[in-house]
């Protein structure tokens, strides 16, 4: 009798180890997951590119300007005095800057956007506006034809500039639209 006791319970604990290792996915996965975190990140996702000594992507707070940032990743001071008007605006999520220092002063600054991959994996919110044609094909389900079709479309109707202006691109209907809407 006990020894079938304890192989009931051997056969118990293999069962429920089975279950916890190899069945995370199969038991407890839902239909429909979303392709983003549902959670805001805290702070800002900037990534750093071409000049700074740790480039990546970092993150940062809110309110943060190109300015504080060269100042605190630049091992020595430079002189940030070639800023154009509006480029020492606040950092947004999802901006890349890159820079090119000579000497002590910063010559060349450029901000623009990551790519649209890098967007979606940090739950960055697309914009339609901001979008090149190889940002487009990085969503699922729009290739190189329709990704040109969509920058056609810019050329002859004017910027997309919401989501629902790619209704107007053969190709993009109702449904493929609606799964696009999470990424924006």
């Amino acid at each position: 009798m006990k020894q079938r006791a304890g192989l009931l319970l051997l056969v118990a604990l293999l069962s429920m180890t089975a279950i916890v290792q190899y069945g995370r996915g199969s038991f407890f996965q839902t239909e429909n997951l979303p392709a983003v975190s549902c959670c805001a990140p805290e702070g800002i996702w900037v990534e750093l590119g071409d000049g700074f000594s740790e480039p990546g992507i970092h993150q940062f707070i809110d309110e943060t300007t190109p300015t504080s940032v060269i100042e605190m990743t630049i091992d020595k001071k430079c002189s940030i005095e070639n800023f154009q008007p509006g480029q020492n605006d606040p950092l947004v999520s999802g901006e890349y800057l890159s820079i090119i220092v000579q000497g002590s002063e910063v010559v060349h600054f450029n901000r623009q956007w990551m790519n649209a991959g890098r967007r979606m994996v940090l739950a960055i919110a697309l914009r339609p506006e901001t979008m090149s044609s190889s940002d487009w094909e990085e969503l699922p389900g729009i290739g190189p034809k329709l990704a040109a079709r969509i920058e056609a479309d810019r050329q002859k109707n004017g910027e997309i500039s919401s989501i629902t202006d790619l209704k107007r691109v053969p190709g993009i209907g109702p449904k493929r639209l609606k799964g696009l809407e999470k990424y924006f």
